[in-house]
């Protein structure tokens, strides 16, 4: 009997073999920094912290001036087969500043975001270049309703050592009176290179059209990052936004960092 149970435990772990071995060959993929979604997953046995350390947002329109300033995002990617993963995002302290423009009024506010939880299920095989995505959002504070939301993230090899990276989504928000649902869909499209083997340097143009019974907004927005892979399992990355249209910000900055372990 106890050979039988050692023999099983042996045949288990190497059939365990590969998958490990396939997890350790994989290329590192973080999600941040860029405002699309990555198509690749995980490996099982394979996790990832991502952390934006701190993020600016700035608008100014004819009556006021502000400025949201976002600390500590976190995201926890964890495969848990050879085509899946699941993501806990939870949302940084967040800091917002008004100022009336004609009255030198300013308001203060500060509180915590969402959490999401998400699942990527690779289309396209182990770490393929297309993959659904499909997430929950609810606020942490409670008191407002869960959004619900579905991605398609694609990217493809081009000539030249170029990598383009499609992200359709659409998504059943909460409505900002915190009853009720509505449509909102958009997507990006980016263009992204390697510069050496360590840094990957990425332009991206977003659209999201967000129809909340309470005012439709679209925010159209410009983005260039640059992510620095400094070891085999760690990357620095610094991203730069500039708004299109009225519903976005006319700047923002992010940095942040992605650590990937066993």
């Amino acid at each position: 009997m106890q050979r039988s149970l050692a023999g099983l435990c042996l045949a288990f772990a190497l059939a365990l073999v590969p998958q490990f071995a396939h997890a350790e060959d994989r290329d590192f993929c973080a999600d941040r920094p860029g405002l699309g979604t990555p198509a690749c997953t995980l490996a099982p046995s394979s996790a990832m912290i991502e952390l934006g350390i701190a993020g600016w947002d700035h608008r100014r329109d004819s009556s006021t001036i502000e400025d949201d300033v976002t600390l500590g995002d976190a995201l926890l990617r964890i495969g848990v087969t050879g085509t899946t993963e699941v993501q806990i995002g939870l949302a940084g302290h967040v800091i917002e500043r008004s100022r009336d423009r004609a009255t030198g009024i300013v308001a203060r506010t500060a509180g915590f975001g969402d959490g999401t939880l998400a699942v990527r299920q690779s289309l396209s095989g182990p770490n393929g270049n297309i993959a659904l995505q499909a997430f929950v959002t609810a606020p942490l504070s409670g008191g407002g309703a869960a959004s619900l939301g579905v991605l398609l993230p694609a990217g493809f090899d081009m000539p030249g050592g170029f990598e383009l990276d499609l992200t359709p989504e659409l998504d059943l928000a909460a409505n900002e009176s915190r009853a009720g649902h509505h449509l909102a869909w958009g997507g990006v499209v980016g263009l992204s290179h390697g510069l050496g083997k360590q840094v990957t340097l990425a332009c991206e143009l977003a659209a999201f059209r967000d129809d909340d019974p309470a005012g439709h907004s679209t925010d159209s927005r410009v983005a260039g990052s640059l992510a620095w892979q400094v070891g085999k399992r760690f990357q620095l990355d610094l991203e730069a936004d500039a708004g299109l249209s009225a519903g976005a910000p006319d700047r923002s900055l992010l940095v942040g960092l992605a650590w990937q372990f066993h």
